[in-house]
């Protein structure tokens, strides 16, 4: 597009052509009142700066004092859809200072014609073209109409060209020779010309030799001029050479030109438009110019977010120093965010608030840091623009775990990311001493909630008529002192008189192996790794028996041994080993701890009391139990293996406030941190991984075996031929239980897979 717009003979010819490049247009329509331009000039520009702005010229149109003309200009490709558009008036060329200016903005946006009214306003009162300088034009008699810029002097004592001078090039007031042959003066007569008139009194005074004589005073009559007077007293102050008729009007307070009126023709404190086109009033320079006080124009840049700095890229010029929300500064990085200028504090934000290029400096964001809960976290910034810790990883809920079952305490979660050993992340354990107690556990038979929805045994957990003690025995002569459990239903039988009977896993009746073993059965257990059946009894016996073979290997005998217990253990060497406990043959008054492995037979080194059964879970976790008959101190005694001394420790659990005066009968191991023993008048001992100490029992029973999953989960066989269960907070005789002799032996794989075993052949499973 050429720098011209496009003036418009028919709007709405271009209507019905369409925008070129369906950029947009805006229709300008330029209005004045109060007088007729000689030439207006049109602008059209981006409101900020971008590209070249266009501009035309055009002469105006309409009557003397009013008018308008109308053009277009298409929006330029790279301008934005804001315009500023500029109306200039000049009484006759386009050059120079204009008249008067308007400037506004108008919207254009792509492919629509947009319309603006641009109004000038002046005053030419005599319709002469000229506009008064009292609104901005050049006219210095807007009454007159032969007055004015472009009229011809004439000699009348007037200044008809305004140009602050009357009469000049008539030489009025100087001598010229009169017709009578005297010197006279020229002056003007009616007719606009000049004349040499000889008058009487003409020679004045002239002391400031400006060629004028002083109006005060008598003149001389003389045919030839006196040195020193001229023929003239057009001189109102004849002491100032600067002050004389048809001098030059300054402007400064002084009638220079004699007209009676200082700084006349002037147009002082008029409207004027200065640098820049700001407006401002006709006022005295230092020079004796007029000039136009206008504020001095200023590039001012937006300060959208009041900091007081300013966007590089928001300039516009401004009449004067200040501008509401704008600044004279460019410097600010980033002007939609008050905290964001040069030299601002730098916060922790993600902002280069102080504008330097650089984020966060000094926060050291990213580098490793704790918040706490056990979690690795990083410095990050925080919403008050300081530092906070943040989570790598979030924290959940860890629950303790108690029966080691992988569910935790709803109520006890501790939020972390590193638990504590014995924590996990299930937190749905109804009860924290079962390990077959929690939300999505099974149904058992076993006269508890196991899923922790409300409802004991419901479904077809138990048997038509619910859970009992069904005897898995035919004979009622023998007298089973040991059951031990081993595989995916496997199970031993052992007892007086070589009493010994298998039921291997998968098969539901037991094989009679009577005899084949000789020896007064006391205890019996499986050997991890060969899956032997390894029975101990009176006598120093021991022996080996396969689950289905007939035969029976003799081993070498535990040394000086009556065994009452055994438990056969894996080792980290993937071998295993055998621990009997039992008493002295040759002096029953003392106890005997042995172990078997590869590597032979090894016994205690300390006395000990007499021994009934032994259990743990590894060499580190083990302990034998026994203690003194009646007639032999009566006391109960309980010790640990001690791995790093291949020897036994006594637990002292005979000081234990309360405990009962006579022997323990039973141990289980649980787990590392849990174990229980019982014995005779209700004995019950409970350890806590560290300490033993004295445990709610069932009343009036002497308690010769015991089994355990937790401390919600407890079984005890008694010598009345009772099975005693504690739920956590009280104990209670299982049902479905016939009534007979002592149960000796009681061994279980989880609550609704128990066996006892006793007198009269009874070998009971639960709970079907």
């Amino acid at each position: 597009m050429s720098p011209r717009l496009v003036l418009l003979v028919g709007f709405l010819a271009l209507l019905g052509t369409g925008c070129r490049n369906n950029d947009g247009a805006v229709k300008l329509t330029v209005s004045y009142l109060g007088f007729k331009p000689g030439c207006i000039r049109v602008g059209v520009k981006d409101a900020q700066g971008a590209g070249e702005p266009r501009t035309t010229e055009l002469p105006g149109k309409g009557e003397p004092r009013s008018g308008s003309v109308t053009v277009a200009a298409f929006r330029e490709s790279g301008w934005g859809t804001t315009l500023t558009v500029t109306a200039e008036a000049f009484e006759t060329q386009c050059t120079g200072t204009p008249v008067t200016t308007t400037t506004d903005t108008v919207a254009v946006n792509p492919g629509e014609v947009a319309a603006k009214e641009l109004k000038l306003e002046a005053t030419d009162a005599d319709e002469d073209g000229y506009v008064s300088m009292a609104t901005g034009g050049t006219d210095c008699n807007d009454t007159l109409q032969a007055q004015h810029p472009g009229a011809q002097e004439l000699c009348n004592d007037r200044d008809d060209n305004c140009d602050g001078k009357k009469d000049e090039s008539f030489e009025v007031g100087q001598l010229c020779d009169a017709p009578n042959g005297c010197k006279g003066a020229w002056t003007c007569n009616p007719q606009g010309a000049r004349a040499c008139v000889e008058r009487p009194g003409q020679w004045r005074k002239d002391a400031d030799n400006d060629g004028q004589g002083t109006r005060t005073g008598t003149g001389l009559t003389s045919c030839t001029q006196p040195l020193g007077y001229v023929a003239n007293d057009l001189d109102c102050d004849d002491a100032n050479p600067q002050r004389y008729t048809g001098a030059t009007e300054l402007c400064n307070a002084v009638d220079e030109n004699c007209d009676g009126v200082a700084d006349d023709g002037l147009a002082l404190n008029t409207d004027c438009t200065g640098e820049g086109s700001c407006s401002g009033k006709r006022v005295c320079g230092t020079d004796g110019g007029v000039i136009c006080n206008n504020p001095k124009p200023t590039v001012l840049y937006a300060d959208s977010d009041s900091d007081t700095y300013g966007a590089a890229d928001a300039g516009v010029t401004n009449c004067g120093p200040t501008r509401a929300g704008y600044v004279s500064n460019s410097t600010d990085c980033d002007d939609t965010r008050a905290k964001v200028y040069p030299g601002a504090p730098e916060l922790c934000d993600t902002l280069d608030n102080n504008c330097n290029g650089t984020q966060d400096e000094g926060y050291a964001v990213g580098t490793t840091c704790s918040p706490g809960q056990n979690c690795p976290g990083a410095t990050a910034c925080a919403s008050d623009g300081g530092t906070r810790c943040v989570y790598l990883t979030d924290p959940v809920n860890y629950y303790p775990d108690e029966d080691l079952d992988s569910h935790g305490k709803p109520d006890a979660g501790v939020l972390t990311c590193t638990p504590d050993a014995g924590y996990v992340p299930s937190g749905d354990d109804c009860d924290e001493g079962n390990p077959f107690t929690y939300g999505s556990a099974p149904e058992l038979c076993d006269l508890v909630d196991n899923n922790c929805e409300g409802t004991v045994d419901e479904g077809s957990a138990c048997p038509a008529g619910g859970g009992t003690w069904v005897s898995q025995s035919a004979t009622t002569s023998e007298t089973w002192r040991s059951v031990t459990l081993w595989g995916d239903g496997g199970v031993w039988v052992a007892g007086s008189g070589n009493a010994l009977r298998s039921r291997p896993p998968g098969e539901t009746v037991f094989r009679n192996f009577d005899g084949h073993c000789a020896g007064d059965w006391y205890g019996v257990s499986v050997d991890p790794v060969f899956k032997y059946a390894v029975l101990v009894g009176q006598g120093t016996a021991v022996a080996y028996h396969g689950p289905t073979d007939p035969g029976c290997i003799t081993g070498g005998a535990a040394a000086d041994t009556h065994a009452r217990g055994i438990v056969s253990l894996s080792l980290p060497d993937g071998g295993s080993e055998a621990h009997i406990a039992g008493v002295s043959v040759a002096d029953t008054d003392f106890g005997r701890a042995v172990w078997r492995n590869l590597g032979g037979d090894r016994a205690n080194t300390i006395d000990i009391a007499p021994l009934t059964d032994v259990h743990g879970i590894s060499r580190d976790v083990l302990f034998a139990v026994g203690g003194y008959p009646p007639g032999k101190g009566a006391s109960p005694r309980a010790y640990r293996f001690r791995p790093d001394l291949n020897d036994w420790r006594s637990e002292l659990v005979q000081d234990i406030t309360d405990v009962a005066s006579h022997q323990l009968r039973g141990v289980w191991v649980v787990n590392s941190k849990l174990a229980y023993a019982v014995g005779e008048r209700s004995s019950v001992l409970m350890w806590n991984g560290s300490t033993w100490s004295k445990h709610s029992s069932p009343a009036g029973e002497d308690l010769l075996s015991v089994v355990a999953f937790g401390k919600s989960s407890l079984y005890v066989s008694t010598n009345s031929g009772k099975v005693y269960w504690y739920n956590g907070s009280t104990w209670s005789v299982m049902p479905g239980m016939s009534a007979g002799g002592a149960l000796n032996d009681i061994a279980a794989t989880r609550p609704d897979n128990i066996w006892v075993v006793g007198s009269g052949g009874r070998i009971l499973h639960w709970p079907r």
